[in-house]
């Protein structure tokens, strides 16, 4: 069963209603539970890292999950210290603070094509980006578990690179996080 945001304040206040302990910081949902069909983009194409950013993150826009301003946030963060969300080989994930503009736990990706350069010597070009909103300092921990896990994970980025097809895509990069 998949819990949604509404739900989750929903049951919240119900247990806090009744006078049950809630405790904020067991709620960490897995990549799965979190990702939506249409958070996914396959083979984006960008003209800079800026833009890259700005189309990852664009679905969790639309959904209201982040602002603009968090949109702005994420890029500026990059142009004050330099391509630190390039976080492995081909792989970068672009977030902000919480308080810069984030309304709930979001997750989304995009794969780019051609690749883009962000500046980072050693793991450049970009081929797989994330964008990650998260209100807290917790819920996202399951969540960064996959995308390190993936990381570390050269010919899972490799073949994730080869679908055209969202659903198989989706399928294979939650594959070992289902089973």
């Amino acid at each position: 069963m998949k819990l949604n945001e509404t739900d989750y304040k929903d049951m919240k206040h119900l247990f806090e209603t009744n006078n049950f302990n809630f405790n904020d910081k067991e709620v960490q949902p897995m990549l799965n539970e979190v990702l939506e069909d249409h958070h996914v983009l396959l083979n984006e194409t960008c003209t800079d890292w800026k833009n890259a950013i700005k189309k990852v993150s664009k679905p969790l826009l639309e959904d209201g999950i982040i602002t603009s301003q968090y949109q702005d946030a994420m890029i500026q963060s990059v142009e004050e210290y330099g391509p630190y969300i390039v976080i492995g080989k081909h792989i970068a994930l672009a977030h902000a603070r919480p308080e810069e503009g984030a309304n709930a736990l979001g997750v989304s990706i995009a794969t780019l094509n051609p690749n883009i350069e962000f500046g980072n010597e050693i793991n450049d070009p970009v081929k797989i980006i994330f964008c990650l909103s998260a209100t807290d300092s917790f819920s996202h921990l399951n969540i960064m578990k996959s995308i390190v896990s993936l990381v570390r994970n050269e010919e899972k980025v490799n073949r994730l690179l080869s679908f055209d097809d969202k659903s198989q895509f989706i399928d294979y990069l939650l594959k070992e996080e289902i089973s």
